[in-house]
């Protein structure tokens, strides 16, 4: 009887305390009716206090009819009710399935926080987990999107608890048919240009004839491949500390030193929680992507380069540094501008540049460097910075900017964006580059200054 092994299984599982306020989903479909009839009829010590919550979508004619036998249910059982519409305005030409669910969603969290509800119930049951894991192993087979429907999760700030998980859609129909529970089918079910109704019709009942225990299975499996994944990402999360995180507004940065020692199976699996740590609403990577980003980090003769991962997300590789985040749009934060005695001049990235005498000197300087300047080296200027661009390393000898970001293993991000200091005639550098030999030492006829450095 299901009634006996639904108050087995609760009593099992413990989801909630009796007397405690649940918000069950409701469509008026067998699932869902099933569900609100066992929940009410479960005995006083575990019992919960249930807060129906319903939403017409407007998207079949019957939409209305199901509403009116939900509403007159719900008052005959002293149930109490809410309802929500989704216009028909609001239906996207597109996409429907996905924004319905997620309007329904959002009103579930709004009854929940309306009525001081910790759990939301819905009635997804065993042959909704069996074709879940069936879609996702013909959409992709990839390991961390294989996890099938999880009974317990945690939803907005309370926990959505799917009790049904157990059992069957034919044990569902069959006890309401025993019982004379009256229920509304959605045709739409049928309709085989869906994936999920062609193996719910075509697929799932040649599997079951194959073996009868095939949602306990499906269940079982799901089951030990989440707690398989969650295990590895508890030992991969160890070696997090290796790469050296740091948040940027757009993007993560880290360091690739520590990675070595590594093997190809530890570093996919750190670079598959690093994104679903740090990217968390994006679908997990695929094992292609993290094949390419293996290649790119073993490649000794691409010391720097990028693989397009989900939803315009570049990974890139900066000499033994890299950044994980939105592709850096090559724009000059420099015009030419004109730098004045003792006075910071800020980038639009937030760097600060300026020329000081001794007396003038700024309280807070990450970087300084002592110049030399004749009043016919004046003004200073800042500029865009090439790679073509020369500047001097003694009386003789000069080097080309490409040359120098090239030993200084410079990322290319820094390079499209880099300025320089020059005198009217001659570059005279920039903080992270040497400055001219001519310019650091004391000369007849020059003053001394400091080119002074900050960055936010």
């Amino acid at each position: 009887m299901l009634e006996q092994a639904f108050q087995t299984h609760l009593q099992k599982e413990q989801f909630w305390q009796a007397g405690d306020k649940v918000v069950v989903a409701t469509s008026t479909g067998v699932d869902s009716m099933v569900l609100l009839w066992l929940l009410t009829h479960l005995p006083q010590k575990q019992r919960p206090q249930v807060v129906v919550a319903h939403v017409n979508h407007e998207l079949r004619a019957q939409s209305t009819a199901e509403e009116k036998y939900l509403t007159q249910f719900c008052r005959l059982h002293a149930i109490p009710l809410r309802i929500q519409h989704w216009s028909k305005a609001s239906h996207p030409e597109t996409g429907v399935e996905a924004a319905a669910r997620q309007f329904r969603y959002a009103f579930f969290d709004q009854v929940m926080r309306t009525e001081s509800a910790h759990y939301l119930v819905t009635a997804h049951h065993g042959d909704d987990q069996l074709e879940t894991l069936l879609m996702k192993l013909v959409r992709s087979g990839e390991l961390h999107e294989m996890r099938g429907i999880r009974q317990v999760r945690p939803f907005k700030t309370g926990t959505l608890i799917r009790p049904l998980l157990p059992f069957s859609k034919q044990q569902l129909r069959d006890y309401a048919d025993q019982i004379g529970l009256r229920y509304y089918e959605d045709q739409t079910n049928q309709e085989q240009t869906v994936l999920r109704n062609r193996m719910r019709h075509a697929v799932v009942p040649l599997l079951k004839r194959e073996n009868p225990h095939l949602i306990q299975n499906a269940n079982r499996f799901s089951q030990s491949l989440t707690q398989m994944v969650a295990h590895q990402d508890d030992l991969t999360a160890a070696l997090l500390p290796l790469l050296a995180i740091k948040k940027q507004p757009a993007a993560i940065e880290g360091r690739l030193d520590q990675l070595d020692g590594l093997n190809q199976t530890q570093q996919r699996a750190l670079w598959q929680l690093v994104w679903q740590r740090y990217f968390k609403t994006l679908p997990a990577l695929k094992a292609a992507q993290l094949m390419q980003v293996q290649q790119l980090l073993a490649n000794p003769q691409k010391p720097q380069g990028q693989v397009a991962l989900n939803n315009g997300i570049i990974f890139e590789k900066q000499y033994r540094c890299f950044r994980i985040g939105v592709h850096q749009i090559v724009d000059s934060l420099v015009k030419t501008r004109t730098l004045a005695i003792n006075e910071w001049l800020r980038l639009k990235n937030g760097e600060q540049i300026g020329v000081f005498d001794i007396d003038h000197l700024p309280n807070q300087v990450q970087r300084q460097q002592v110049v030399w300047l004749a009043p016919e080296e004046w003004p200073l200027q800042l500029r865009a910075l090439q790679a073509t661009d020369r500047i001097m390393l003694d009386k003789a000898h000069h080097k080309t900017i490409q040359r120098l970001w090239i030993d200084t293993k410079t990322p290319q991000a820094k390079r499209q964006n880099a300025w320089a200091v020059w005198t009217p005639n001659q570059l005279l550098g920039r903080p992270d580059l040497r400055i001219s030999a001519l310019f650091n030492r004391e000369q007849t006829g020059k003053i001394r200054y400091i080119l002074c450095y900050l960055d936010d």
